[in-house]
């Protein structure tokens, strides 16, 4: 899929951190780069830019990737003015998204090799993670930041893109939804109990978040998820560092449904 590979130094919260704190890939953001790819290449290869997507379509069509898929790159961490239902408040989106740009900063044009890149990364990621093809889980940077970004990627190259996803009808089949361990660091009745304990994890270096459960009995919980992993060792190891700090953890399987 990739013509060449890149290690840009701008990646990972604290930055050079490898993986996403836990967090689960389920959507992908659209970009566009602003510039050619020479241009874009040194931008985001300097470390003190802190600027970089996981892939770039160059201008032939073909994909470069600049972050590896299992980490965070530096795309669309700024939030203003989200219109984004998938937003998860207080988490850098970077970290449950992936991000893929095209080169140009014409937001009204753009090649057809790059329309046919696009479409063929979007499809092996979508495969890759279980991604549906569809909105909201394809979005632009404008929904994320729509005051600084509002142009990004460009209303019509965006529409076209799910309009040709739309058509091939390329949604993952129900067989790659996968299920995640998810390492539960508290379970409260009481929302306002769930967020103590959430910022506290957030304040020691954990990348939390609180999810609600309402059990068999239909009984409301608010469960404070601090990783998500598809192996069960890494959620071990999850669950032990955070036992550690004599906090009390669970681990259950969750399936993400497309």
């Amino acid at each position: 899929m990739y013509s060449a590979f890149f290690q840009s130094p701008n990646f990972g919260y604290p930055k050079g951190s490898f993986g996403r704190g836990g967090h689960e890939i389920i959507a992908i953001g659209l970009h566009i780069s602003g510039a050619h790819w020479e241009s874009n290449y040194h931008h985001i290869m300097n470390p003190r830019a802190n600027a970089s997507y996981n892939a770039i379509i160059r201008d032939d069509g073909s994909a470069v990737s600049l972050v590896a898929e299992e980490n965070a790159a530096y795309s669309h961490g700024r939030v203003d003015r989200p219109t984004w239902p998938l937003i998860r408040p207080g988490i850098n989106p970077n970290l449950y998204t992936l991000s893929l740009a095209r080169t140009g900063s014409n937001q009204n044009t753009w090649t057809p090799e790059q329309l046919t890149g696009t479409l063929r990364v979007l499809r092996a990621w979508g495969k890759k993670y279980g991604i549906p093809l569809r909105r909201p889980y394809i979005f632009g940077h404008f929904e994320i930041d729509g005051q600084g970004r509002w142009y990004c990627p460009g209303a019509p190259f965006f529409n076209r893109v799910i309009a040709e996803l739309g058509a091939a009808a390329c949604d993952p089949a129900p067989v790659l939804n996968r299920t995640w361990q998810r390492v539960i660091a508290g379970s409260f009745k009481r929302l306002d109990l769930a967020r103590v304990r959430n910022e506290l994890l957030r304040t020691i270096g954990f990348n939390s978040f609180i999810a609600r459960h309402v059990d068999e009995r239909n009984v409301l919980w608010y469960r404070v998820v601090a990783g998500s992993y598809l192996e069960q060792e890494n959620a071990l190891r999850q669950a032990r560092a955070i036992q550690a700090l004599g906090l009390d953890t669970f681990i259950i399987p969750h399936t993400e449904r497309s």
